[in-house]
């Protein structure tokens, strides 16, 4: 084989790298600096602010006739332009909002179960209509969830519910009634006062509980970002146990800081899915006050800020108040409060504003929604956490 023949391979290649180059140089693109104008536009329109407004009279009745003029929006105190406003009739649109009714097995004890469950049942069987809207239901059990496609065939999610609950037990931890909780705590070491191993094993046993349901809330909120509306999420269970004011005392500050970051996460992808979340249950009893505690001064208030946030921030009642939700935590009728829970999605008004980015981290904001109409109540999200710019 000649010189030539043996050069030929290597002189193509050479060939090819050559206009593989000029091509490359020919598409390089031109990069262009964006303002600051332009970086503060793409922010806003990336984490616009939704806010759900439910309106009712003095009655209970949903206000139908109002405005965008008739609205104000205040962040911190400070006056937002309201960007988009939409009066929402679900009962027109009765594919805008979107139901999921979850059942906790996890934590609510066996009577409070049979009887929550007894309610869910009472509600999908009580009619051959179609549900309102699409709904889901979701069985919250031994660590795993388990969920209904949403539709509004009410016999389709009934079958489902009674094949999924059939032989349905309560996973509880093992109670503790609270002169023993009040002695495990004061004791500090296992094995004092003949309640120590147990009060241990019961108190690692809450501490898995309230860290799994935290999990399932946020894999729930995270997951319903794809639907691209409202969801009402219907909480039906006492929640999850919170761990003790005692306990969250003797945490490291990077595991105290660990309870601030788990709930920006959980009320910003809340609050990103639209997710309206509602706490609903029987009285239980068998709850002794330390495994069901919450701070009943900042339910009004919602969250805490993140460096002052502990263990009852995060409880069910405060993170359904916090997102424009409702409490029934002692609901004598869990079919008829469920059905006034689907009648928030009949007419509704959604708002939307740009929010200011944090200029120092995260940032807890107010946020406050006024009528011009005086005599009304008004319920929607009362607080945001920002992101930095």
């Amino acid at each position: 084989m000649s010189v030539e023949a043996k050069m030929w391979p290597f002189i193509q290649y050479v060939a090819t790298l050559a206009i593989v180059c000029i091509v490359a140089a020919a598409q390089t693109p031109t990069l262009k600096t964006r303002t600051r104008e332009d970086r503060e536009r793409e922010f806003q329109a990336s984490h616009r602010i939704v806010l759900n407004v439910q309106v009712t009279d003095a009655a209970g009745k949903p206000v139908t006739d109002l405005d965008a003029k008739d609205f104000a929006i205040f962040d911190n105190h400070e006056p937002r332009k309201l960007v988009a406003f939409h009066a929402i009739d679900g009962e027109a649109m009765n594919d805008a909002t979107e139901v999921i009714i979850l059942l906790d097995a996890v934590n609510s004890t066996t009577q409070a179960l049979e009887a929550e469950k007894a309610g869910i049942f009472k509600y999908f069987a009580q009619s051959h209509s179609a549900l309102p809207y699409p709904t889901s239901f979701v069985l919250w059990s031994n660590g795993h969830l388990k969920a209904t496609g949403a539709t509004k065939d009410r016999n389709a999610v009934g079958k489902a519910f009674v094949s999924m609950t059939k032989n349905l037990h309560s996973n509880a931890c093992a109670p503790v009634d609270g002169s023993a909780a009040k002695a495990a705590e004061a004791a500090g070491t296992p094995g004092q006062n003949e309640v120590g191993p147990h009060a241990a094993d019961v108190a690692n046993c809450l501490q898995v509980h309230f860290k799994d349901s935290l999990a399932a809330l946020d894999g729930i909120a995270e997951q319903q970002r794809h639907v691209g509306g409202r969801t009402i999420f219907v909480w039906v269970g006492a929640g999850w146990p919170l761990p003790s004011d005692i306990d969250f005392a003797q945490l490291s500050p990077k595991a105290r800081k660990s309870y601030s970051d788990e709930l920006v996460n959980i009320l910003n992808d809340l609050r990103a899915s639209q997710v309206t979340l509602d706490a609903l249950g029987v009285h239980d009893p068998n709850l002794s006050a330390e495994l069901t505690r919450v701070d009943q001064q900042t339910l009004p208030a919602g969250a805490a800020s993140p460096l002052s946030a502990g263990p009852s921030s995060l409880g069910l009642p405060i993170l359904a108040r916090q997102t424009g939700g409702r409490v029934m935590s002692n609901s004598n009728d869990i079919s008829a409060d469920l059905g006034k829970l689907f009648d928030d999605a009949d007419w509704y008004y959604a708002l939307s504003f740009n929010p200011p980015p944090a200029s120092n981290g995260v940032e807890l904001r107010s946020l406050e929604v006024k009528i011009s109409r005086p005599g009304l109540n008004i319920r929607t999200m009362t607080g945001y956490y920002t992101e930095p710019f």
